[in-house]
Formats: structure tokens, C-alpha cells, sequence
């Protein structure tokens, strides 16, 4: 019997991420700037004070204040557009479902077009973030770690969403948050927590296998990844990493990832904003 050798699926949204792509490609960086400027004047101004206001309070995107000429947060996206459309590219096509790429296409399209109606779509309404149990399969032997626990509020909706644990490890940055976050879980078993700060990297602090790693550190996860990378070459575990806490993360994660170990499967899922494209989480899953 012969092999089958159909082709992938090609559908309407491929076109339309090629063809977005295709302007970047034949557009200097400035050229992409001045049309970004260009298009976000012609929002009306609450929508334009709501998004300034936003930035102001997420600096790592870049300032922005149309009322003193600084966009700021234009000219660091454009950057990313016009150098590495490429690995924008290669992202979407290793992106393993079309939810992924709608919301890859989305989160594109509104930084060049400001389009809010197609992010709109995207959000994820069912589960809570970094726990996608469509595309995270956990069990009563996981050992997880939370870089980026603030609160506890994401091992709380660990164990809502997945129950059983062998330990979790729950790290946090801030000096205030540790104590909270060790108040909120206390009558949870095998949970260890500890301030970020004061380690070096989870390679040097963890000496077991680990099974899942999350990630939000606030534009410092590649920094943390990197100082992963003995457990992801050896351990192979499951990663949710914020991705929109700088410009440059989006497509750099993924490729941080896979030149650490190949052979990781990626999917988005957003829980943002309708106004700006916020809170997306990259998966990365190893042979899926």
C-alpha cells in the first residue's frame, strides 16, 4: 500500500499572516514606524489616553505620549517587524494548532494595523492562564515550578485545575509576595517557597527532576529560561512562559526554547485586554 503523502492544510488565515508578513519585508523599519504613528492618531482620543495610560503602566513595551511626539512603543515594535520578520515566520509555522496562529496573527495585525476586533476573538474564556488542560497534561507526579508566584494565585489555580502533586516549588521576586503567597497556599503539602532574588538560577537551586516550569518574571524569562536549561535538556518539562512583558518576546521565547533542546511543540493562549494585547502565554510542550 502505498504512503499517503498529503500536504499540511492551508487555509485563509495562512494568507493573511504571509500577507502582513509581506509588508515587512519591503517596509524599512521607519516606514513601519511613521504608518503605526499614522493609524494610531486616527483612533479617537479616549481610546488613544486608555491605551497611553496602559504603557505608562507597563513601561517595558517603550513610553508613549502622542502629546509630547514620543511613541516610543512604536519604535520598538517596528523594530522587531522590520529585523526579525523571519522568525516570525518560522514561529507560525511551528505553532501546532490554528488558535495559535489566529493569535499570533492578531497580536501582529494590532500592532501594526491597531486592529482590537480580531484580539477580541482570541480570548480564552474557559481556562485560567499558563493552564491550558487542552494542551498541559498533569498528574499526581508533577513537580512544578512557579517562577513569578506573586500572590499563590497561579498555584491556586493549579491545583483547581489539575488537583494531585508530587511538590511544587513557588518562587517570587518581590520581598512582600513570598509572605503572601506562602499566607494564601499554607494549607497545601510539599509546596516550597522562596524569594527569586535571592538565588542564582533554578539549575543551581532545584536537584530533582522537574516536570513543568511557568514563567512570568515580568521581562526577565529568558534570562530565567536560560538558567533553566539543565532541567529542559535533561527533564523535557512542560513550559508556560509569559510572553508580552516586552516587544521582543513574542517570537524570542520560542526560539530561546528550542535552542536550548529541540523538539518542543508551541501554542499561544490569550487572556489579555480587548484594547491592547496583553497577558499571552507561550506553551511549550516536548514531542507533542
Amino acid at each position: 500500500m502505498a504512503t499517503s503523502t498529503a500536504s499540511p492544510p492551508h487555509y485563509p488565515i495562512d494568507d493573511k499572516f504571509v500577507s502582513l508578513i509581506d509588508d515587512f519585508k519591503i517596509l524599512s523599519q521607519q516606514q513601519i514606524y511613521h504608518l503605526m504613528i499614522g493609524r494610531y492618531k486616527a483612533f479617537p482620543d479616549p481610546t488613544r489616553r486608555q491605551f497611553e495610560i496602559y504603557c505608562l503602566a507597563h513601561p517595558l513595551w517603550g513610553t508613549l505620549n502622542a502629546g509630547n511626539e514620543d511613541y516610543q512603543v512604536f519604535e520598538s515594535r517596528s523594530k522587531q517587524l522590520a529585523e526579525h520578520w523571519v522568525e516570525f515566520i518560522w514561529l507560525y509555522y511551528e505553532l501546532k494548532d490554528y488558535r495559535s496562529r489566529y493569535i499570533f496573527f492578531a497580536f501582529v495585525n494590532n500592532w501594526y494595523y491597531f486592529d482590537v476586533n480580531t484580539i477580541k476573538k482570541t480570548r480564552e474564556l474557559l481556562y485560567p492562564d499558563y493552564f491550558d488542560m487542552d494542551i498541559l497534561k498533569c498528574g499526581k507526579n508533577e513537580v512544578f515550578v512557579d517562577i513569578g508566584a506573586n500572590t499563590g494565585r497561579d498555584i491556586l489555580n493549579y491545583i483547581s485545575s489539575y488537583g494531585a502533586y508530587k511538590k511544587i516549588y513557588c518562587y517570587e521576586e518581590s520581598s512582600d509576595n513570598p509572605e503572601t503567597s506562602a499566607v494564601n497556599i499554607k494549607k497545601y503539602k510539599n509546596i516550597v517557597t522562596t524569594q527569586l532574588a535571592d538565588l542564582t538560577t533554578i539549575d543551581e537551586d532545584i536537584h530533582e527532576p522537574v516536570t513543568f516550569i511557568k514563567i512570568n518574571s515580568y521581562g526577565t524569562e529568558k534570562k530565567i529560561l536560560e538558567g533553566c536549561a539543565k532541567h529542559i535538556k535533561a527533564d523535557k518539562p512542560k513550559l508556560a512562559v509569559a510572553v508580552h512583558h516586552n516587544n521582543e518576546n513574542i517570537w524570542s521565547i520560542a526560539r530561546t526554547i528550542e535552542e536550548i533542546q529541540s523538539g518542543y511543540s508551541f501554542y499561544f493562549r490569550y487572556h489579555g485586554t480587548l484594547l491592547c494585547p496583553t497577558d499571552l502565554t507561550l506553551f511549550a510542550i516536548f514531542g507533542q
